[in-house]
Parts: structure tokens; sequence; C-alpha cells
């Protein structure tokens, strides 16, 4: 697709995949390798996996989602598509529409189940086992698990939609 067909100039294009792909790549590795990796090691040993491998890039993934959006929103309006609300009821508008709103469910996800339970993994007590024989340890594990499965299918959904918009 050129970047006169998704509405902006060569350089937000690239952004836009640039950010996407990012998000996209770093939620499948989670998903598929890190999270299978540290599910199998010891819980003493997780504390400091979560903390290297799940926090320790967790800015530049949240960059890397900000980037995708903030430019996604970009090339919808630079398009010449959205120029009045009006705009918001035709195909494209409302492709447009679910695409952001898809994105804000899924970085809320980040930040409100994933990001929680990687901190809470990464926490003090943790490091001793949890409170209990599967404690709330085992439940934060799960909980992350399902956070990162969710914003990967979501970001899917995503990318779906960016299918759908470039076709309207």
């Amino acid at each position: 697709m050129d970047s006169n067909a998704m509405g902006g100039g060569p350089i937000l294009v690239f952004l836009h995949l640039l950010g996407g792909a990012s998000w996209l790549g770093a939620s499948v590795f989670a998903n598929v390798a890190l999270v299978p990796y540290i599910g199998g090691r010891p819980t003493p040993e997780r504390r400091e996996l979560v903390q290297r491998l799940i926090l320790g890039p967790e800015r530049l993934l949240i960059g890397s989602a900000l980037l995708a959006g903030s430019t996604g929103v970009l090339l919808g309006v630079s398009s010449g598509r959205i120029g009045r609300f009006d705009d918001l009821s035709s195909p494209f508008g409302i492709l447009w529409i679910a695409s952001i709103g898809t994105a804000i469910a899924v970085f809320a996800t980040g930040g409100l189940v994933t990001s929680r339970a990687a901190a809470s993994l990464a926490g003090p007590d943790h490091a001793e086992g949890g409170l209990g024989p599967s404690g709330w340890a085992d439940d934060a594990f799960r909980r992350l698990r399902l956070g990162f499965a969710v914003q990967l299918a979501g970001i899917v959904a995503i990318l779906a939609l960016m299918v759908a918009l470039g076709r309207s």
C-alpha cells in the first residue's frame, strides 16, 4: 500500500508501520517465548526474570504502542476522509473509530492487567514465594498470561481493521 492510499507522507507511514510492527512483534514474543519460559522457571527465579524481561523493556513497548496509535490517528485525519464529524459514520470512519477504540482497550489491558501483574510478580513478596502454597504469585502469573493473550488478540484485531481500512 502506498503512502497516498493511507493518506500520509512516507515518513508518517513508516513511523506507523514501525510502531505497529514493534508492538505486534513484542506481543507475539511475549506470548510465545517469554511467558512460557518464565512460567517454567522456579518461583524464586521469576522475580528477576519478570523485572529484566518484562518490566525492563516496558517503556519501549509503551512508546511503540503510542507511536502506532498517534500516527494512526494522524494518517486517518491526513487522508482527507475524516474532515467533518459526519465522516465518522462512513465505512472508513466506522473502521477508523473501531481501530482507535480497540487500540485504547489493548493499551488499557496492558496498563491495568499485564503491567500490574508483572509489578506484583517482581515485588518483594514474590521473592519469598507468595502468600501460601499457590499464593497470589500464581494468580499474578495467570493475570500476566491472560493480559498478554488479550493484548495479542487485540493487536491482531487492529491489524485486521487496518486491512479493512485500506479496502474501504
